[in-house]
């Protein structure tokens, strides 16, 4: 059997640690039951990531550095702000719950960190994400299809109509497929800030 090379074991690592962060919290797992899960021993394990901390933060990063990319996508393959926003929102909705999930386990979990793991995560939070969505509303002030807003409160106005949807019960205790949810919700965020043509 071909033995996993480094980058193959740590991308297990992850997938498996954001498995059991996701469904039992920052607190609720350990070390030891994340090696487990992975089948290497804590040793293993620390040879990737020197603390749980660590590990954490480095899920949240690259969760960020994935949705960096889908908004960039977005950005170049939609010609206004609206079919933009919609493209980011419909990928973001078409990933696994769990990992939707991450962006809401940061909020939840955040103040079991370090000052120094808040102070990197809340960097490349704004950078990777917040800016972008705020450029690309303020890009469709600039060409006149939005109305004249404060993008930073729309941006935070739209996540708050998505944010939800970033928990796996409330999807299916809400009664909808993601796909109508986003239809609403963009047509609720979208008709209120759109200029009349």
């Amino acid at each position: 059997m071909p033995t996993s090379t480094a980058a193959d074991l740590r991308e297990r690592i992850l997938t498996e640690a954001t498995r059991l962060f996701v469904s039992h919290g920052y607190h609720g797992i350990s070390m030891r039951e994340i090696a487990e899960a992975v089948g290497v021993s804590k040793a293993g394990l620390y040879y990737h990531f020197k603390d749980k901390e660590d590990l954490f933060l480095a899920i949240l990063i690259a969760n960020l550095e994935e949705i960096e990319q889908l908004i960039q996508r977005a950005r170049e393959e939609g010609a206004t702000a609206q079919e933009q926003i919609s493209r980011v929102m419909r990928a973001i909705f078409r990933r696994a719950p769990e990992q939707r999930a991450i962006i809401r386990l940061a909020s939840q979990e955040m103040a079991e960190l370090s000052r120094e793991a808040r102070a990197t995560f809340g960097r490349l939070y704004q950078e990777k994400f917040i800016h972008q969505i705020e450029d690309i509303l303020r890009q469709g002030v600039a060409r006149g299809e939005l109305k004249p807003v404060n993008v930073r409160l729309a941006t935070w106005l739209l996540l708050g109509m998505a944010y939800p949807f970033f928990y796996p019960a409330h999807e299916r205790e809400l009664g909808s497929s993601p796909e109508e949810a986003i239809d609403l919700m963009l047509t609720i965020f979208f008709e209120g800030i759109t200029r009349p043509s």
